[in-house]
């Protein structure tokens, strides 16, 4: 508990295609000395504060929290749970956006890289607002009135033990490391299987605007078999004959230029409160 006996709370913001599901399925039930309310249990993480016996709790939960759902829910916690701790993990821009991509073509997504990302104007699918990391740290910093405690998936990638322990730390929990284990990563489809993807999602007219719970559940989950069907037999059909890679190198590089005092200020922001891994 905190110096008042309230329950410590902490809330790991986990922002899109940065590790959250690794660290809520395989690191955050580990963890020893801290009640960690599983993301499905969200909705009645009200109740389960209320009846919980422990001093400190973590909420986690994927979200953006630069957009107005994601924000709504930061909202909600501070104003039930004043002195809660934020957390957050960042993603070399580059990065991010390469996952971000490639997970849009798996969620029937047709466009190409150029016009899901234009660097030039608005009219990609990413607000160029939303990429600017210390935007989000502000957001954080302003909701709790407290400096949120940043963390990059990089550090994960190369110190996942010192990752793990150093959370740890900030959390105030034990846990035994060898029972953490990264486990088996889901194999990514291959540059050629997500071309044959993106060409059967331009023809392909995804709409789960279906009139029923059950109808909607039913559609999503035969365009995803579809999908799936797609992408494997790519795996053994002939490369299309599309010049362009997947997704231009070239623009990547210039994605990280134009950020790059926005990575750099993030670095420094986390420096202050802790030692970085990378």
């Amino acid at each position: 508990m905190d110096k008042s006996g309230k329950k410590q709370l902490f809330f790991h913001v986990g922002m899109p295609k940065t590790a959250s599901t690794f660290l809520q399925n395989k690191v955050f039930p580990k963890y020893q000395d801290i009640f960690f309310v599983k993301k499905h249990d969200f909705k009645n993480h009200q109740k389960i504060i209320e009846n919980s016996t422990a001093d400190k709790i973590l909420l986690s939960l994927e979200i953006n929290v630069d957009k107005p759902n994601g924000y709504n829910k930061v909202q909600t916690i501070t104003k039930r749970y004043p002195g809660t701790i934020p957390i957050i993990l960042l993603r070399k821009h580059s990065s991010w956006v390469r996952s971000k991509y490639k997970y849009y073509i798996r969620k029937h997504g047709k466009l190409p890289f150029d016009k899901y990302l234009d660097l030039e104007s608005e009219q990609g699918k990413i607000n160029h607002q939303n990429l600017i990391y210390i935007n989000k740290i502000k957001i954080l910093e302003e909701a709790f009135q407290c400096r949120p405690y940043v963390f990059f998936q990089e550090e994960l990638k190369q110190n996942p033990q010192q990752f793990i322990a150093q959370l740890a730390g900030i959390l105030g929990a034990r846990y035994n490391p060898d029972a953490i284990k990264s486990g088996t990563v889901k194999k990514a489809y291959s540059e050629k299987q997500l071309k044959y993807v993106r060409r059967f999602n331009s023809w392909y007219n995804y709409d789960d605007s279906k009139s029923s719970k059950w109808k909607k559940f039913a559609y999503k989950k035969f365009s995803g078999l579809l999908l799936h069907t797609v992408a494997l037999t790519g795996d053994f059909l002939p490369p299309l004959s599309e010049d362009t890679p997947l997704i231009p190198e070239g623009k990547l590089q210039e994605l990280d230029k134009k950020l790059q005092n926005d990575w750099k200020q993030s670095i420094e922001y986390a420096k202050q409160d802790r030692t970085l891994l990378f």
